[in-house]
């Protein structure tokens, strides 16, 4: 009998011992993961640093905020005037600047370590080079400035990758397989059509290795060619949803907020709507927005 107890005890320490070793091991660091996330996520891509990365965690509500009564009328106008003219037609100047290189760039250099500076100069060398070719878009296809500019400063790490050195490409836009390609070392250019807008395919590996993407004469037939592409059927339900200036429930929470700026659901949505395979596609997108304030170019564009 006293065998048996003993027995028993035995057991019961032994499960307890597990139990007790198993929290340790796999509860705690679980619940680690889910409590700290987003900060174990920018960590891994390399975002983390950035400090506005910490101030979205607390308030993502800017740049819809200053909508209110100073733009409410302006951005009423601006989507009820859904046929402009094409761009050919259109002209926009910088009047309002709201957007000031010079602020943004002190506030960046004094908050972001100092091998962060050539970035923050390359960022917004790029935003000043594009900004009206973004602006005129955002005016005919309704996309706004900030995200196309995101996109582009993304997908060319700032105007400094090949597919935009040569090949004017900054959408990362690729040219369209043939029906019945081959998928093997015989492939060749003869197998994918681009774009009336582009002039030729480069073959470049992103999936795959025979990935061919388009290439423009010019950057202006890369936005074009961008909005183009945002206004089918795959992605142009976000223009009417998320207008600019709202806030926005998309099912799907960032940085843990729910209620979301329009230019954080548009991210969300291209990334659902399979604009990019890459894990953190719309969360960088917004800290690009936000890190450059990208969201006041929007501004202009509907009070111009």
């Amino acid at each position: 009998m006293q065998e048996s107890s003993t027995q028993e005890t035995g057991c019961l320490y032994s499960f307890g011992k597990g139990s007790f070793y198993a929290l340790l091991i796999i509860v705690i660091p679980c619940l680690i993961v889910v409590f700290y996330y987003d900060d174990i996520k920018a960590k891994l891509d390399g975002i983390s640093e950035l400090p506005v990365f910490h101030e979205l965690k607390q308030n993502f509500k800017t740049g819809a905020e200053i909508a209110g009564a100073r733009f409410g009328k302006h951005l009423e106008a601006f989507y009820a005037d859904s046929l402009r003219r094409g761009t050919a037609s259109f002209s926009f100047t910088n009047k309002n600047n709201y957007w000031d290189r010079s602020s943004i760039e002190r506030q960046l250099t004094s908050e972001m370590s100092r091998g962060y500076h050539p970035n923050i100069k390359a960022y917004l060398n790029y935003v000043e080079a594009f900004r009206n070719l973004a602006a005129m878009e955002m005016q005919v296809a309704k996309i706004p400035a900030s995200i196309t500019l995101a996109q582009g400063l993304l997908e060319t790490d700032a105007g400094r990758s090949i597919l935009a050195l040569k090949g004017n490409n900054h959408f990362g836009i690729k040219c369209r397989a043939r029906p019945g390609f081959r998928k093997d070392g015989r492939i060749t250019d003869d197998d994918f059509n681009f774009h009336s807008l582009a002039i030729d395919c480069m073959q470049m590996r992103d999936d795959y290795a025979w990935d061919r993407f388009e290439v423009y004469e010019k950057p202006e037939h890369s936005f074009k060619r961008h909005s183009q592409l945002l206004k089918e059927t795959r992605y142009s339900w976000m223009i009417p949803r998320y207008q600019v200036g709202g806030v926005y429930s998309t099912g799907k929470k960032m940085y843990g907020h729910s209620e979301l700026p329009y230019y954080a659901a548009w991210a969300q949505g291209l990334k659902s709507s399979g604009y990019a395979t890459a894990r953190s596609y719309a969360e960088k997108l917004t800290l690009i927005i936000e890190t450059y304030q990208l969201w006041k170019l929007d501004y202009e564009v509907v009070e111009n």
